[in-house]
């Protein structure tokens, strides 16, 4: 997929439909993902003193707050529908177990690295261990296996750069219409495919940036280095909003370029647009948080919100029925249901 050849398109005309969900009691700084799963929404939810999970019904409504004595070191969740369960990962090794509700169940660690779990059928999971090339993140020389928590399956991703220490991914992963498993390791120029009749991992698409995309084996062992590369905008260096719905691909770029870009998975078709609904500009790193067959999920705060539309026309019912209940003091988190056209 060469990466500089993608035409330029404006997100609303993929837009069928948005509507809003205003969440009480937001603290949390910035998210990390979300999960919608039965009545709930859950949310990966950032702050100064590390991550917690926030668990909301869908009209809005704030249920609990999972908090964590080792919040710095809380890595990612994910939703287990066979056994009705939220899983929380914390400290690359932890699997912290809870009823739908957030009430706990129990806790266990685990005898390999881990930062993420990805399930793929009831009985085994796919664990990313966190990235880092020396024996603190990989399991048996990998960065990816399939295991049932018993013992190791398969092993996926042989090691490979210079990070030292293991990594959390703000999207590691995420899944089409037809629920197959696609996944972008940080620091990797590379969507795999997950097959799980095969249980192979095989790469999908190649993203080539031109030498503009920093991956694993051009990070730079020291961190000034890495400070100018992010301040004077040299490369590429992260990729975020990882999500698949509706049969495109949508991610964000950090760095030397900062668009959003989409792909067309019936003909690979690449594009690139800089605004989002109403030619909204995110003020997040990470503007959408989540994505369904149809929908992707979009935080944003109150204020942002209101302030956009002081000057210009909301196309959007949903959005303008409440913009005049909305401040610009306003530091609620309102959740956007973005739904995408199948067809551009």
């Amino acid at each position: 997929m060469d990466m500089n050849e993608y035409q330029k398109i404006i997100l609303d005309n993929l837009i069928s439909n948005i509507s809003c969900t205003k969440l009480t009691n937001t603290v949390f700084d910035n998210c990390i993902n979300m999960l919608s799963y039965k009545d709930y929404l859950y949310f990966m939810g950032q702050t100064i003193s590390g991550k917690n999970v926030y668990i909301y019904h869908k009209s809005g409504k704030f249920i609990k707050e999972i908090t964590f004595s080792d919040a710095l070191l809380v890595n990612s969740m994910c939703i287990i529908p066979e056994l009705e369960e939220l899983w929380v990962v914390s400290r690359f090794k932890i699997i912290n177990k809870f009823k739908l509700d957030g009430t706990p169940v129990k806790r266990i660690s685990l005898p390999f690295p881990c930062a993420a779990i990805i399930p793929t059928d009831g009985e085994n999971f796919l664990i990313y261990s966190g990235g880092a090339y020396t024996d603190r993140g990989n399991i048996e020389g990998h960065f990816i296996a399939l295991t049932d928590f018993k013992s190791i399956h398969k092993l996926y991703l042989p090691k490979w750069g210079k990070k030292e220490w293991p990594f959390s991914p703000y999207n590691l992963y995420t899944t089409n219409q037809l629920n197959d498993i696609f996944i972008l390791p940080d620091e990797t120029d590379t969507i795999y495919l997950y097959n799980r009749s095969k249980k192979e991992v095989t790469p999908f698409y190649t993203l080539n940036f031109h030498s503009d995309f920093l991956t694993k084996d051009r990070v730079p062992e020291k961190d000034s280095e890495m400070s100018r590369i992010i301040t004077e905008k040299l490369y590429i260096h992260n990729i975020y909003s990882f999500y698949s719905t509706s049969g495109y691909f949508f991610f964000k770029l950090i760095g030397k370029r900062n668009d959003f870009c989409m792909i067309d998975l019936k003909d690979n078709a690449l594009y690139s647009f800089d605004r989002l609904f109403d030619n909204f500009k995110s003020n997040e790193v990470n503007p959408f948080v989540g994505s369904d067959k149809n929908h992707l999920y979009m935080l944003v705060r109150e204020k942002d919100l209101a302030v956009h539309y002081l000057n210009i026309k909301c196309t959007y019912p949903a959005i303008r029925a409440i913009l005049p209940d909305l401040s610009i003091n306003g530091n609620n988190w309102i959740l956007l249901t973005i739904k995408i056209k199948n067809e551009i």
